[in-house]
């Protein structure tokens, strides 16, 4: 039954496309450069930002970090946008001709730099978008036994419908809708959760003392990835990019942006949060479904019907803007190789379809998120000095690229996060890292990254 709720819930985004397009709305009444006021900045700033992560991934991560990662993830998703206002204002000035972070690198350094930008953005935010569709399959799963395939064919054409009928007005156009639907139903579950049966549960505070406790290393470390990981990765997400160059003016852009990032901070804490209520209620078989578990608890269906408009609203929210963002950046790529226009349509129905088998895995969607946030981690920072006006080559990016990607690859755990390739097959082990696997697999390719910048920079190499 909930899939059918789906299904028509879906269908009545689609529909709406329909008739825009019948009606023959452009996509320069929502799309073009300097248009956006500050509500429709807001609105699609916040959906945009919140996935259907939210409802896995913080929750998840505070089952062993506690409030540690419960503020570092909130921070952590909210932290990009409060840097966008600085880089956003330069961009917009620097590079005024540009509509993404791909052409402002086009710019600064040429075609190649800008195409490995845009294949580095791919990747991201095709393992991004795997993470999306793993959970919401996941989640439907777990209302009904529903296959992974099945949710995940749903959503996939849901949103692949409306993005082609639509374009970006399309994304833009759900984003006020969603951003209505996501803050409302938000400020409804809050007085649903049972917090009070947290404070309550004495043996939980005393078995778990460690999750609470700020005095502890442990905890300032595992929030601190998370703020880490999150923030570098989302300075990668062409989308908001995108939406720096839409934004009306700089007052709007700014305003927009720090009531945005408040917002997200909000709502990832809460979530967060609740993590740490439903493991003091529930035993976890899965940390996914620790924030879902609460509403196991989905015991009437209105409240069952709420969520499910919940969670289409978020992962809807975010992979139209993915789909639209990478079919943008495919386009980029074909026009510049002077490909036919055909060669987009095959391109984007083979990306789908390995989206699609891999999003029907039922993998980790937090180890999957970390995945991406690696990727991203490695290799932003060289192209941001760049822009910013250090004197630093193409050739030295790639080398700086390669380099600190291959150490955090090195560095990084597997699934268990008890292993790496640094130390359990090259044999080479430092106390830090190897106590802190997951830390030092983004904090390292940083300042590695960051020192070679430097270092090139003043010697010329």
């Amino acid at each position: 039954m909930e899939i059918l709720f789906l299904i028509l819930f879906g269908l009545i985004f689609t529909a709406s496309f329909f008739f825009l397009k019948k009606n023959e709305l452009s996509d320069d009444k929502f799309v073009i450069k300097n248009k956006y006021n500050l509500f429709f900045s807001i609105s699609s700033f916040v959906s945009s930002a919140l996935g259907f992560w939210i409802i896995f991934s913080p929750a998840a991560a505070a089952t062993w970090g506690g409030m540690g990662n419960v503020i570092g993830y909130a921070l952590g998703a909210a932290m990009p946008l409060v840097l966008f206002i600085f880089i956003g204002k330069y961009v917009r000035k620097v590079f005024p001709n540009s509509t993404g972070f791909h052409d402002c690198i086009e710019n600064r350094f040429g075609k190649n730099l800008s195409h490995f930008v845009i294949i580095v953005s791919l990747v991201y935010m095709t393992v991004f978008l795997i993470a999306e569709i793993t959970a919401i399959s996941k989640f439907f799963n777990f209302l009904n036994d529903t296959p992974y395939w099945i949710s995940s064919m749903i959503i996939i054409l849901i949103a692949l419908s409306y993005v082609l009928i639509g374009g970006l007005s399309a994304t833009i156009f759900t984003d006020l809708i969603q951003f209505i639907f996501i803050i409302g139903i938000c400020l409804f579950l809050v007085f649903k959760i049972p917090f009070q049966d947290f404070s309550n549960n004495s043996s939980f505070l005393m078995e778990n003392a460690h999750l609470f406790d700020f005095n502890n290393q442990f905890l300032w470390i595992t929030g601190l990835t998370f703020l880490i990981a999150v923030t570098f990765t989302n300075l990668f997400h062409h989308g908001n990019w995108q939406r720096i160059y839409a934004a009306k003016d700089n007052k709007t852009l700014s305003i927009g942006l720090v009531i945005s990032a408040l917002i997200i901070f909000i709502i990832v804490y809460f979530i967060g949060y609740s993590g740490l209520v439903s493991i003091s209620l529930y035993a976890m078989d899965d940390p996914d479904l620790t924030f879902v578990k609460l509403f196991g608890l989905l015991e009437t269906s209105f409240i069952k019907y709420i969520f499910v408009i919940l969670a289409t609203s978020l992962v809807l929210s975010s992979i139209d803007t993915l789909i639209n963002a990478i079919n943008s950046q495919i386009v980029s790529l074909s026009t510049s190789y002077s490909l036919k226009s055909s060669s987009n349509l095959y391109f984007i129905i083979v990306f789908l379809v390995a989206v699609f088998i891999l999003s029907s895995q039922g993998y980790n969607v937090l180890y999957v998120f970390l995945i991406a946030d690696l990727i991203c981690c490695c290799l932003v920072l060289p192209f941001l000095l760049g822009l910013f006006g250090f004197n630093i080559t193409t050739k030295q990016i790639y080398i700086i690229s390669f380099l600190s990607l291959l150490l955090g690859v090195l560095i990084f755990p597997d699934p268990s996060y008890s292993k790496n390739i640094l130390s359990d097959f090259l044999n080479i082990n430092f106390t830090f890292i190897n106590n802190y696997k997951l830390f030092s697999s983004f904090l390292v390719p940083i300042l590695f990254s960051t020192i070679l910048t430097l270092l090139m920079k003043k010697k010329g190499i």
